[in-house]
């Protein structure tokens, strides 16, 4: 099967494989599709096959459901009224008033019951918030146009969300999100994605490239890179995502679809699974424990290891991210965190974050943003000298 990529905003579509594209962004993560017609979308899917590949009912059955977690997905808005994710916590927040088309919600819906579905989600018994954003192809308005996938990032931050999973990619969502994903991290959240569907090695405008994100490829089930992923120093781990079925809504149909879109809530959920394991484990700790705990892959590359992240203590690691220098050069370095979590970062986009107040000692920043402004109070200032 060929797979088509989605296109970028105002070009043609060329094919059956449409994915989510952030408004004024650009190119998004391919979604593809191998039909299999005849099912009612009014089914329940029962089941997936990375089930009993990765142990999802074994972690059911000791009770580790990702309870007490909260999981901010950000895609379009999921159709809760599937009957798999009846009786899961979902809430669906728009970032702004659209009409979606039923690709856009197909997708969602497919983020969304991988992490929540009751025979096959991985943390189902997780608090999921979808932050519904537009695509290109779907209705908006002006108010729209100003909807980025920052704001997406600190909705989720401000709303207590320690797990983000985002399988979006391309055009300018890499710029955008990088401040913003240096704000979770600061605040201890861990920013799962997708790593792209282009069979590249570290392409600019995956947001694998984002520093500190956990970078998901696609594997088959027996842990076999698909060509179709990115890979290079970007990638954290690989996780299953091919033959994922899921509703093509508004036709009537089950479809298997493939992609890293779906790599990316397999690995999150599972990170949820560890911070309810392991309740006294910091976000950085869990991502420096799925880092160490991962196998390599009969391709080479480090796969999710589900049995080996129940059984490594995070809290034996330090408290960092380690994968803020994954790709030397690019943001937000580990300073960058450092600055925003102190309060000194005093560039323009870092106030679209509506919790971040400066604290730096530079007067103009204090006097252009009077009401987010505390100066000279970073902790670094105060620190005795033998911190």
């Amino acid at each position: 099967m060929k797979c088509e990529r989605a296109a970028r905003v105002g070009d043609p579509v060329v094919g059956a494989g449409l994915a989510r594209v952030m408004v004024a962004m650009g190119l998004a993560v391919g979604l593809c599709l191998a039909g299999a017609p005849g099912a009612r979308a009014v089914d329940e899917i029962t089941t997936q096959g990375y089930v009993a590949a990765l142990g999802v009912d074994n972690e059911v059955a000791s009770g580790f459901t990702g309870k007490g977690i909260k999981i901010g997905v950000i895609d379009g808005p999921a159709d809760t009224s599937m009957p798999e994710i009846q009786g899961a916590s979902i809430t669906v927040k728009p970032m702004c008033s659209f009409t979606a088309t039923d690709e856009s919600r197909s997708h969602a819906t497919a983020m969304v019951s991988i992490l929540a579905a009751r025979g096959y989600g991985v943390a189902r018994g997780a608090e999921i918030i979808n932050y519904a954003t537009p695509s290109s192809a779907d209705t908006y308005g002006a108010e729209c146009e100003h909807s980025n996938i920052d704001d997406a990032i600190n909705a989720a931050v401000a709303d207590g969300a320690r797990v983000i999973s985002i399988s979006l990619g391309g055009g300018d969502l890499v710029r955008l999100a990088r401040e913003a994903v240096a704000g979770a991290i600061a605040r201890g959240v861990v920013v799962v994605v997708g790593s792209g569907n282009d069979g590249a090695q570290d392409p600019a405008d995956s947001l694998a490239s984002v520093n500190g994100t956990v970078g998901v490829g696609a594997s088959d089930l027996s842990g076999n890179m698909q060509s179709f992923s990115n890979y290079g120093r970007g990638l954290t781990v690989l996780a299953p995502g091919d033959r994922i079925t899921r509703h093509k809504l508004g036709t009537g149909q089950i479809v298997d679809s493939w992609g890293t879109s779906y790599a990316a809530p397999i690995v999150a959920g599972f990170l949820a699974v560890s911070m309810q394991r392991w309740p006294d484990a910091t976000g950085n700790q869990v991502v420096q424990a799925l880092v160490h705990s991962a196998t390599k892959g009969p391709t080479g590359q480090p796969l999710l290891n589900p049995n080996g992240l129940d059984t490594t203590d995070p809290t034996q690691f330090p408290d960092e991210n380690p994968l803020l220098d994954k790709i030397p050069g690019n943001e937000p370095s580990a300073q960058t965190v450092a600055d925003y979590r102190d309060g000194v970062l005093a560039t323009q986009s870092v106030f679209d974050d509506a919790s971040y107040v400066y604290r730096g000692v530079d007067a103009e920043v204090a006097r252009a943003h009077p009401d987010r402004s505390a100066l000279g109070t970073s902790p670094r200032y105060h620190k005795k000298k033998d911190e």
